[in-house]
């Protein structure tokens, strides 16, 4: 996601609304007919694939034999990997991926999906370079996301508002050509080898007891970093978690596990600093697939609004997420089985249409939840 002025993103619009007048006559309104090849594209990111996934179920359900293929870029591709709803991916590359791309790259894309001969397509990105790619790859039933006409060139458009969330978002595009939905549910598939992986690993470390002795709780520090945009202000303050910690290993004897990426290993060492007892440091250790086999372990995600935050919920565990610059309406944990918590403190939500206020840097909407209120919140999964 990528902080754009207001003024452009009103031009952006104006001509969207502008192009949907020839679409809108060159497109006959028709019903949805049953596609034997369907693409699903959401090039970007963890969090938003994780939350497109329920979609994936969804048109397996109802198409058991079409072919349905995914479009998403290398960052999150992972997620997707081994969905066993899926018959094939196709690779965005850059495009979609909040990183700079070449028109060349683009009609690349354009190519693979023309290659593909898809019946029908699903585009779950507000993003309207991003909607015209089915169109010019040659895709008859287009079905998508509305946001301020940047749909234009859709057959069937979902108008984009309010804080609805963005799975429910995602799904609606599907109810929206008359499929039903049952139960849905954020889906990740680690592979049998990341398990494995997994399970040596905790088994060689003595500092681990069996779950059966000990809840393992993983906390998540770092986060809010995708291609084109780092989001500090999702994040707690590193001596906060270290507090909450030292509680969970003190009161509730708790074996605490740190976790995030190469770059996170500064918050990891920081929190460590400040705590009185010793956590399992596994920050930068673990690829987004034994994460997920890890977390599958577990008994509790304590975490921002992060990809690794919809991971946990996508395995099937608790999660309590910290939220401060965007609203957990539309991206909190999307399970029954989670707490968020949030305070409105009259200048958030401001991550919304993909911007975020850059001149903040006071980051009161996240120093807002104490330990406290996070404390009282893991103590009712234990």
């Amino acid at each position: 996601m990528r902080n754009t002025s207001p003024l452009k993103d009103t031009l952006v619009s104006a001509i969207c609304y502008l192009l949907r007048i020839p679409f809108r006559l060159a497109t006959r309104s028709a019903s949805f007919n049953t596609p034997r090849s369907i693409l699903i594209i959401k090039p970007c990111c963890l969090g938003d694939v994780l939350m497109a996934t329920p979609v994936i179920a969804a048109l397996r359900q109802v198409f058991p034999r079409a072919r349905i293929d995914f479009a998403v870029g290398g960052w999150s591709r992972a997620v997707v990997e081994n969905n066993p709803h899926l018959d094939g991916l196709v690779d965005c590359g850059r495009v979609g991926s909040g990183s700079r791309y070449s028109w060349r790259e683009y009609l690349g894309l354009v190519r693979r999906i023309r290659a593909g001969r898809y019946e029908a397509c699903f585009v779950l990105d507000r993003s309207p370079l991003i909607s015209l790619l089915p169109y010019l790859g040659g895709v008859p039933q287009r079905v998508g996301l509305d946001s301020r006409g940047r749909g234009f060139s859709l057959t069937v458009g979902l108008p984009v508002g309010g804080l609805n969330h963005e799975a429910e978002l995602y799904l609606d595009t599907v109810r929206a050509v008359g499929i039903e939905i049952n139960e849905p549910r954020l889906e990740f598939y680690p592979a049998e080898e990341d398990r494995r992986h997994v399970t040596e690993m905790v088994n060689k470390c003595q500092e681990v007891v069996s779950r059966n002795q000990v809840p393992l709780i993983v906390i998540h520090p770092a986060g809010g970093s995708n291609p084109g945009m780092i989001l500090s202000a999702k994040r707690w303050l590193p001596q906060r978690f270290a507090a909450l910690a030292d509680r969970l290993i003190e009161e509730r004897g708790a074996q605490v596990l740190l976790v995030g990426g190469p770059n996170d290993r500064p918050i990891g060492a920081a929190i460590k600093e400040a705590m009185r007892q010793k956590p399992w440091d596994l920050t930068g250790q673990l690829t987004l697939g034994q994460l997920g086999a890890l977390l599958e372990r577990c008994d509790l995600f304590v975490g921002h609004d992060t990809g690794a935050m919809h991971l946990a919920v996508a395995v099937g565990i608790p999660v309590v997420a910290i939220f401060g610059p965007s609203h957990p309406r539309t991206y909190g944990p999307y399970n029954e089985n989670s707490v968020a918590l949030w305070h409105d403190v009259g200048c958030n939500p401001c991550l919304l249409h993909g911007r975020w206020n850059t001149a903040c840097r006071r980051f009161r909407c996240i120093e807002a939840v104490t330990v406290e209120e996070v404390w009282q919140a893991v103590a009712t999964f234990q």
